[in-house]
């Protein structure tokens, strides 16, 4: 038994082995499905919320597991060995649920985080702007107040389940801005067929196909006032205040996409001959394969401790940082390095290898590019 697996409570192995059941019976079968068709996967979705998957962290009184992020890091990396694309739309999924159920009203628990947690309900966080990225001080979209609630405009980007979503959680400045702060406040939108001004453009990219991103436009939408999350300038706190756990989630991921690619290559140098032995017989695909045993087992390990770090309340940049980067490189490394221990076979369109490869490559930018991790654990390193 290895030390993860020993860490490991009868809660944590139920929810992973519950995960994997979902991955084999739900999401494989539609894995390249959602591939050809690149369309959001809802009904898979819908599924995972009555496989109890879309609220491991949420209280059982809202229709949770009521679990921990642990559980959470298990369950979307099995869910991300079939699907990449269906890990992170519930990656995106849960980091708008979680800001509603910390400082959501009872009101705003009840109509969004229950159906959310059923998986009636898709949600989104629209942060990160086409000027401003994510800083606070730069964010242009507004919320003006006016009779009975706020009007927003302005612009979003990269936003995960946007347009598919029920219900977006905006990031937007206060208009006029409070006394203290600099107003950014974070405003719950429904879906766009219900929202005059309300647009949205998908941007179409190389991987993880099926997974819905892209660019919100806010014309003057009008919301309730009851549609505030939290207070007047809490915004950003609101909306970071999970970024740890998202960089780790997103590590959950790489390791499950980069397993599912070793065993693939595992597999084939075991059964495929060349020149009267197995390719695994050769040392330079001995190598290889040892290269990306070694960097999933390291990486697994960032992962699972940062993870139970956040658990314990003992979470730190630095830890969620360092399993980010890492397990998105030795994803790459282990996708690209599987399809050639297949030779030319790997190259091929009708094997998952080139999926798993294009799916890898983006985990090394969103979230926060590795190269803005790098520097980050630096400065906590260096104490800067």
């Amino acid at each position: 038994m290895t030390l993860i697996e020993s860490a490991l409570s009868e809660e944590h192995r139920e929810i992973r082995d519950r995960s994997a059941a979902f991955a084999a019976d739900v999401v494989e079968p539609e894995a390249e499905r959602i591939e050809q068709d690149d369309e959001f996967p809802r009904e898979v979705i819908e599924q995972a919320g009555e496989y109890g998957l879309l609220g491991i962290m949420v209280p059982e009184k809202y229709g949770g597991e009521g679990s921990d992020f642990l559980s959470y890091c298990l369950a979307v990396e099995r869910i991300a060995e079939a699907s990449g694309a269906v890990a992170e739309t519930i990656q995106g999924h849960t980091f708008a649920a979680l800001p509603i159920l910390n400082f959501g009203t009872e009101k705003q628990k009840s109509e969004y985080l229950e159906p959310m947690v059923r998986g009636e309900h898709v949600g989104a966080m629209l942060l990160t702007e086409p000027s401003a990225g994510s800083s606070p001080t730069e964010l242009e979209t507004v919320a003006e107040a006016d009779d009975g609630g706020y009007s927003i405009a302005g612009e979003k980007s990269f936003g995960t389940n946007a347009g598919v979503a029920d219900i977006h959680l905006v990031v937007a400045r206060k208009r006029p801005a409070p006394e203290e702060g600099h107003g950014v406040s974070v405003f719950l939108v429904p879906a766009v067929d219900d929202q005059e001004g309300f647009t949205f453009e998908r941007e179409m990219f190389m991987g993880m196909r099926g997974h819905v991103t892209g660019d919100s436009t806010f014309d003057d939408v009008h919301v309730s006032e009851n549609a505030l999350l939290g207070e007047i300038g809490r915004g950003f706190r609101i909306a970071m205040g999970t970024i740890d756990m998202a960089r780790t989630g997103l590590g959950a991921i790489g390791i499950g996409i980069a397993r599912a690619a070793l065993d693939e290559a595992i597999d084939y140098a075991g059964t495929r001959e060349q020149g009267g032995q197995a390719v695994g017989q050769y040392q330079a695909v001995q190598v290889l394969v040892a290269d990306m045993d070694a960097q999933l087992d390291g990486a697994r390990h960032l992962v699972y401790d940062s993870a139970k770090s956040i658990t314990d309340g003992q979470g730190d940049t630095r830890k969620s940082s360092k399993a980010k980067f890492v397990s998105s490189e030795a994803a790459e490394f282990i996708t690209r390095n599987a399809i050639q221990v297949y030779g030319g076979k790997g190259y091929r369109k009708d094997l998952p290898l080139e999926r798993y490869y294009r799916d890898a490559k983006i985990l090394s930018i969103i979230g926060g590019t590795n190269e803005i991790q790098r520097t980050t654990v630096a400065s906590e390193v260096l104490n800067l």
